[in-house]
């Protein structure tokens, strides 16, 4: 069958738009598709770029506030012992006792068990303890003190509590006055604190030694050694031995 120019032509239309489909479907479409894709990416990227450059111009003042936080954290954890053993509870009261001598005096000392302190988030509703990034875990060392004191001894020994760089507590004092001896009679309830996890070695507390015997048993005036040849030439001594 031969085809006339008109329905060459229509052919040649119909190939033309079919073409035109095809190149629109796997060319022109996914290539404006892309180009959208690109262009809501840039987008993006260009907040995060504003954002970044926002955080490198402050580049400066975060390394100073990173630098005072860490200070700040070291001053924080300097007010914690790295542990707490029984002498280092009764060596604070011997030194709180002798910082008022003879205004304080102690009775007794009884002492509970070491306890962890667990901050607001830090347990389970089951109470048990929650693994978290920290690896510093705070404990507290509750201690009851019996004393007896002056009114300048009592007061004497609240200030010594705060006046510890050490971290403490007082969670109770109670005191009396005794009217037939003039004293204040009481007890405080205090608890001493120490963290674990800082890298510090516990420092126990400086027990002094007792001294034992007697200094000089001869009771030799120490001055000089006074030889037999010193006396037969007349040498006195300048006092007798006790």
């Amino acid at each position: 069958m031969k085809l006339g120019n008109k329905e060459k032509n229509l052919i040649k239309g119909l190939i033309g738009i079919v073409l035109a489909v095809l190149v629109w479907m796997f060319v022109a479409s996914p290539i404006k598709d892309k180009k959208e894709a690109l262009a809501a990416e840039n987008a993006e990227l260009k907040v995060k770029k504003e954002e970044y450059e926002a955080v490198n111009s402050q580049k400066a003042k975060y390394e100073e506030g990173m630098t005072a936080l860490q200070a700040e954290r070291e001053e924080l954890l300097e007010a914690y012992p790295a542990g707490m053993i029984t002498e280092d509870r009764i060596m604070y009261w011997a030194n709180m006792e002798r910082a008022n001598a003879g205004q304080l005096a102690l009775e007794n000392i009884a002492m509970s068990s070491l306890q962890e302190v667990f901050v607001e988030g830090q347990e389970t509703t089951e109470g048990e303890k929650q693994e978290g990034a920290t690896q510093l875990h705070l404990y507290k060392a509750p201690v009851n003190y019996t004393f007896k004191s002056t009114y300048d001894g009592l007061k004497g020994m609240v200030d010594y509590v705060f006046a510890q760089n050490d971290k403490k507590s007082i969670e109770g004092l109670a005191a009396e006055y005794n009217e037939e001896t003039g004293n204040i009679e009481g007890t405080l309830d205090m608890n001493m604190y120490y963290m674990v996890g800082t890298g510090k070695d516990h420092i126990p507390a400086t027990i002094p030694s007792v001294p034992t015997g007697v200094a000089n048993p001869y009771h030799s005036s120490n001055t000089k050694v006074i030889l037999e040849s010193d006396i037969a030439a007349g040498y006195e001594p300048e006092g007798e031995r006790e």
